[in-house]
């Protein structure tokens, strides 16, 4: 255990496992912290890799160098230091490589698909995650006996959740897979009366155990221990405070809390937060971090923050120079919005301030709004200071306004439970309980576990166009999850589209075996609604990205990816926000967005409906024509 009196980052690295994941909400200073952490230890002569599975994939741009993804990189400036990008879709393209005709000779001998239709909803579908095999590539790196640390710079908490989720979720696809091969099993033996294991049968025991594995990395805290990064804001620590519960309900072990840009506090409040901040992961230590700026970039100003990291919490006042507030050119800023509005953005930027801002302002006894969040990690509950499910929740005092957090993966699990609920009934009336259709039936039941990546988010999102389309609402207002995976959100309804053909096609080859009837319907609801989704972000008068960015080099990198990414989908971006401004921001050059605005900075951060509504009145226009 890390005790109180640890100095500095040696205290904290000495007292860390081989395996160290940094996590927390995004924008709290993961990379930072992982390669300040790495650099060390490569100082002490630990031969160590830093990894990040972030797919904003920023890492390299943090150490000053490019990386070659997928493959471990020496970083230049540091001997005993290599990095490496986790790249999931080559990962995934590893994994079928090796496994690819294996994997269709299962689906083959299971199902009633043409080998040229398995072929295809292998590739659209199997094995149901990219990240799913960049997390397995892991178990491999361990065994190399390479490195003597491993530093895991991790997603933020949402998607980073849903990683560790990864175990259950591929056992559903086993489960699948065996039950496939159970089929042909089943015949083997009734025609020669024995079987004997063939290269299917040892590709399942491989994926088993490298699943077990994994999961007593994951589990075991002499191999693994968290290192959470948070910030006194509390927004933040809510969701750091989630965050720590949750890897605590999954058997992970938390080994410090570390407090970036930290201060001594200033009022009651920050100084409740800091309090909190050792209520987090009880038996942790904490530690803390100035702040410095400007934000480290390269292995010599990430040395510098990693040599100002101290044991315990701030206790002494520290000066801050304020600069003078942005004016604006144009006047009050008017900001463009479309009846489905996505307000996206590195993590840690404030989209979730930003878009429950302007579902403040927009929202009047004439006009509904909804701000939902389909982030996994979802924070708009605690920007509006109020409690708020995944059901649509009027905001007090704020008419026309209303909020939802929502659970994607719970909404796709009731789907998923009434469609093996229908499957169950259909085969019992049908077909009865012989050995033969209760292989049939295992197999139909569970093939939604062969969906794509963010198949739930979809799921969710397409649902939110037929709201607008309903009228439910004037506008909805989505804040989702940061860059990496908003980029495949907004991929997703093609991808989407697939599969649900591929799917509704293998239920067809099922047809002399049972009629799938109403589970077809919904699935053909499904596409309707994917297809309508689709056909709505593809129109600028009716869908819009309005990006939030911060005046920082790495943010500024990723937000001009960020916006050329989306045009070149085909998706309209009506703006940016650059938020926490304490001088005025330099515009992006030609071919940005023609509206950019500029959000004050404040202290404390805006909080409550009646807070975000005062700070709004604070943006100013940017003027589009000067590019500094």
């Amino acid at each position: 255990m890390i005790t109180a009196t640890s100095e500095g980052l040696d205290g904290l690295l000495d007292a860390l496992p081989m395996w160290v994941l940094v996590g927390g909400k995004g924008g709290v200073g993961k990379t930072t912290c992982a390669a300040a952490l790495a650099s060390r230890g490569a100082q002490r002569g630990e031969r160590t890799l830093l990894l990040s599975s972030d797919p904003a994939g920023s890492l390299g741009a943090m150490l000053g160098q490019p990386l070659d993804a997928g493959v471990p990189t020496a970083v230049q400036a540091r001997h005993g230091l290599d990095a490496l990008q986790l790249d999931a879709p080559r990962a995934r393209a590893a994994f079928l490589a090796r496994w690819r005709e294996t994997l269709i000779t299962i689906v083959d001998r299971g199902t009633y698909l043409d080998r040229d239709d398995v072929a295809g909803l292998i590739d659209a579908a199997m094995p149901g995650s990219d990240e799913t095999m960049a997390l397995l590539t892991l178990i491999d790196l361990e065994r190399t006996g390479r490195w003597r640390r491993i530093i895991l710079d991790t997603a933020p908490s949402g998607h980073t959740l849903r990683l560790l989720e990864m175990p259950r979720t591929f056992d559903g696809v086993l489960a699948l897979l065996d039950a496939m091969q159970d089929k042909h099993r089943f015949i083997v033996r009734a025609l020669t009366h024995r079987y004997r294991a063939d290269d299917a049968d040892r590709m399942l025991d491989t994926l088993r155990g490298q699943l077990s594995a994994l999961r007593g990395v994951l589990q075991d805290a002499a191999r693994l221990a968290v290192v959470l990064i948070a910030r006194v804001e509390s927004l933040v620590m809510a969701e750091t405070a989630r965050y720590a519960e949750s890897l605590h309900s999954r058997g992970l072990s938390i080994g410090a809390v570390v407090m970036n840009a930290a201060r001594a506090p200033r009022s009651a409040p920050e100084a409740e937060l800091l309090t909190a901040l050792g209520q987090i992961a009880p038996g942790a230590a904490c530690f803390h971090v100035p702040s410095l700026a400007p934000p480290p970039i390269g292995l010599e100003a990430i040395d510098r923050w990693g040599s100002a990291l101290r044991p315990g919490v701030p206790c002494r006042t520290a000066t801050r120079t304020r600069r003078a507030a942005p004016t604006a050119e144009a006047g009050s800023a008017v900001i463009p919005v479309r009846p489905l509005t996505i307000v996206g953005g590195k993590g840690g930027v404030g989209k979730t301030t930003v878009a429950c801002a302007l579902g403040v302002c927009l929202a009047s006894a004439d006009r509904r709004v909804l701000v939902i969040s389909t982030d996994p990690a979802p924070s708009v509950g605690d920007a509006l200071g109020q409690l708020v499910g995944d059901a649509a929740t009027p905001v007090p005092d704020t008419s026309g306004l209303f909020a939802r957090q929502l659970d994607a993966p719970a909404g796709f699990e009731r789907f998923r439970a009434s469609y093996r609920e229908r499957i169950d009934g259909l085969f019992a009336e049908m077909l009865g309980g012989s050995a033969a259709s209760s292989q049939d039936r295992a197999i139909m039941r569970e093939l939604l576990s062969l969906a794509p990546p963010g198949i739930d988010e979809l799921y969710a999102l397409a649902s939110l166009g037929e709201t607008l389309e309903n009228s439910d609402f004037d506008t909805v207002i989505v804040d989702p999850a940061p860059t990496g995976h908003l980029l495949r959100l907004l991929e997703s309804p093609k991808l989407g589209l697939a599969w649900s053909h591929r799917l509704l096609r293998l239920m067809l080859k099922y047809r002399e075996v049972v009629r799938p009837g109403a589970v077809a319907g919904e699935l053909l609801a499904f596409s309707r609604r994917t297809r309508a989704l689709d056909a709505m972000l593809h129109d600028p008068q009716r869908a819009m990205l309005l990006v939030v960015a911060l005046d920082e080099p790495l943010v500024r990198e990723e937000t001009t990816r960020l916006v050329a990414s989306v045009r070149a989908l085909g998706i309209s971006v009506g703006g940016i926000v650059w938020n926490r401004v304490t001088h005025r921001p330099s515009t992006l050059p030609s071919g940005a967005p023609p509206s950019q605005f500029a959000a004050a900075s404040i202290e404390p951060p805006p909080h409550g409906a009646e807070g975000l509504r005062r700070w709004s009145m604070r943006w100013t226009s940017l003027a589009s024509t000067e590019h500094e």
